[in-house]
């Protein structure tokens, strides 16, 4: 993770001068009392804070606003600043996603009342986090997730006894959690993700955060940390645990005595691991809404895995994610679980059927089965009750799709990938009936038809990606060089389209019309914004 560049097209650019616009009307994130009650910040802390400013780049004037001059004098009125409505003195230093760069300052140390610092989002040049952070007694929150900062967590943070809320994810951080993390025994969101962390010994310094909800470890190397299971489950309030990628080579859960154990947890996510199996004991968390095993080493019959999750999880599971695993067999009667909206299983073995009950998921939104080996003919009792579908991918399948041609679906569809599905022999109608779509692939469909001029013509406004390649569409494409098409990605590549060579709007940031009977001349255009050739 390098630094961030501060090149920004020019249009974001104009909506975060409008969105700071905004903050200043507002008296910055957290509105200052200021004047309005006749409340000023002490002299010394608007110096401390000026003495911040000076060791902070700024390339867009965030902090143009905090000043010397007599109209400026009052820091409880300045953007990302918020004073007590009692005292007046600095409880927050909220200045997150400013793109601001530099060194963060000890002069923070004389704002003594601080409670709130948030720096996030921004590029500290890999700094190490300053230990004298360590110092500020009265912090409840810290953030300085995706700042570009790197080294090692300072032990002093261990200090922060008051903290309830540290975020250092995607901060480039590396060597060991230091132990003196657990004396935060009132922190009840931990999230040290995205970083390249190792835990060299135990976790046992997690166990003393009896108050710990949401503890997210993702990316952290815990290969020797044998002893991960038995802490995380012994935290009495845990609601969301993310350990995915942590080198976790758990083969069996089996021997786990779990009945004392995550009564309060939601979310459980250990994607990308080595683990064989589904945890036994998940089946019986009653609470427990996620379970994500993605890229796991997991192997047999998926349905007597999921026959591990038939306990009173049954009726609370509302994801499920599976993908990237060596499972096989048939697809399950996933019915069993009323409360479904997610579920994830490319990438496996999985042949068999598609069970209709999968029709009865009233609450289901994303349905991914890609890259497996399905065979089945779907219909329209597959899908005639599924209303709230957003996602559906089957590609990668032996899967025919016959609907009746008059077919209106129930669902609007973000996103609908159907490559290497039997379509045609003509052109889906139904299809034309998904307006919201963003993404729409239905490649090598066995479709030998014309495109639809009125809908081509007037594609979804949404649509950012287009893929109808090797096919056999036959026939010219309608001109859609004045359509706004911008950044849609076309792939036409493969089929019989001819006659000559359609106008495209030049929004359009790829365009592969190759392999196909058009004629005329092809013409080359460069968008210079940003630099995109489309052909």
């Amino acid at each position: 993770m390098g630094g961030r560049s501060f090149k920004l097209p020019h249009a974001f650019f104009t909506l975060l001068v409008l969105v700071h616009s905004m903050r200043l009307a507002l008296g910055g994130f957290i509105p200052g009392v200021g004047d309005a009650n006749n409340i000023s910040c002490p002299e010394g802390e608007r110096q401390a804070l000026l003495e911040f400013k000076k060791g902070i780049s700024d390339p867009y004037g965030w902090l143009s606003f905090w000043g010397s001059e007599e109209e400026k004098k009052n820091c409880c009125n300045w953007p990302g600043i918020r004073c007590s409505n009692q005292t007046g003195r600095v409880i927050q230093l909220q200045l997150g996603f400013d793109y601001l760069g530099g060194m963060i300052s000890p002069s923070l140390l004389e704002l003594p009342y601080l409670t709130y610092l948030d720096l996030s989002n921004n590029d500290f040049n890999h700094s190490y986090i300053p230990e004298f952070i360590g110092s500020l007694s009265n912090l409840e929150h810290l953030d300085l997730s995706s700042s570009n900062l790197s080294g090692p967590i300072p032990y002093q943070l261990g200090n922060l006894s008051r903290l309830q809320y540290l975020d250092l994810s995607s901060s480039n951080l590396s060597g060991p959690i230091p132990h003196q993390l657990g004396n935060l025994s009132r922190l009840q969101y931990l999230h040290l993700g995205d970083n390249n962390l190792t835990e060299s010994e135990n976790l046992e310094w997690l166990s003393h955060m009896s108050s710990i909800e949401y503890l997210y470890l993702s990316f952290t190397n815990l290969s020797v940390a044998n002893d991960w299971l038995e802490v995380v489950s012994s935290l009495p309030n845990l609601k969301n645990l993310d350990m995915s990628a942590c080198n976790l080579r758990l083969s069996s859960f089996s021997q786990f005595n779990h009945s004392k154990s995550f009564t309060s947890l939601e979310s459980l996510q250990l994607r990308d691991n080595e683990i064989n199996d589904i945890p036994k004991f998940s089946g019986d968390i009653c609470t427990l809404c996620e379970l994500g095993l993605s890229g796991n080493n997991l192997n047999g019959q998926l349905i007597e895995h999921i026959n591990d999750l038939s306990g009173c999880a049954k009726d609370s599971l509302e994801v499920l994610e599976l993908a990237r695993n060596q499972l096989w067999g048939s697809l399950p009667d996933f019915a069993l679980f009323p409360s479904l909206k997610g579920i994830y299983l490319s990438s496996n073995k999985l042949n068999g059927t598609m069970p209709k009950t999968i029709g009865n998921l009233h609450n289901l939104e994303h349905l991914d089965v890609s890259l497996n080996y399905l065979q089945d003919v779907i219909s329209e009792a597959h899908f005639s009750n599924l209303s709230r579908l957003l996602s559906l991918d089957l590609s990668g399948n032996s899967l025919t799709l016959e609907f009746d041609f008059n077919w209106v679906p129930p669902f609007q569809l973000d996103k609908l990938y159907l490559r290497s599905c039997k379509l045609g022999p003509r052109f889906p109608n139904w299809i034309r009936t998904q307006r919201n779509v963003t993404i729409l692939d239905i490649s090598n469909a066995q479709i030998s038809d014309t495109v639809p001029a009125e809908w081509f013509a007037n594609l979804p406004p949404k649509l950012v990606s287009l893929n109808i390649s090797s096919n056999q569409i036959h026939g010219q494409l309608p001109n859609v060089s004045t359509m706004s098409l911008s950044e849609l990605r076309f792939d036409l590549s493969a089929n019989r389209l001819e006659g000559p060579l359609p106008l495209f709007s030049t929004d359009v940031s790829s365009l592969n019309l190759s392999k196909n009977r058009f004629r005329g001349h092809f013409h080359l255009f460069v968008k210079s914004m940003m630099g995109i050739w489309v052909f």
